[in-house]
């Protein structure tokens, strides 16, 4: 789960600590006594993170590591495949996501990273326990 806290302005928007702002039509209206304004207000999203990793918009992997995003993308670029890191910050930190450009390049990289025995086999960090490392990420890396 993914939450991320915003505040409620006069105008009925919520804007979130990275500034960006979220429009609820039909959340609040100006006219419409009762809810406070300046509250601060909490926003759970409920993702399937594996489905989020399944080259849905070309993202292809998250990790809570930005150095084993770093090295995701160092391997994809000596295989000329164009990809980015995109950060998202939350409260219980920041995923790091890697997304692919080009579609074409989606099913190869996914492979790459979990699954070709010439790949990485990495697992997600979500199947370990909070705060532990990614252990497939590790013995990648001492291999």
């Amino acid at each position: 789960m993914i939450k991320i806290k915003g505040t409620l302005n006069n105008k009925g928007e919520i804007v979130f600590r990275s500034g960006k702002q979220f429009l609820p039509d039909t959340l609040y209206q100006e006219t419409e006594p009762g809810l406070p304004i300046e509250i601060i207000i909490e926003v759970s999203v409920t993702i399937g993170l594996n489905n989020l990793i399944s080259g849905i918009d070309g993202f292809v992997w998250a990790t809570k590591d930005i150095c084993q995003a770093d090295i995701i993308i160092n391997a994809l670029k000596v295989q000329n495949i164009e990809a980015e890191i995109v950060n998202t910050e939350n409260e219980n930190g920041g995923l790091y996501f890697i997304k692919v450009f080009r579609e074409e390049d989606i099913k190869t990289v996914i492979e790459f990273i979990q699954n070709d025995s010439s790949g990485l086999r990495l697992k997600p960090d979500w199947n370990y326990p909070d705060g532990e490392p990614n252990q497939s990420f590790e013995q990648w890396i001492n291999d």
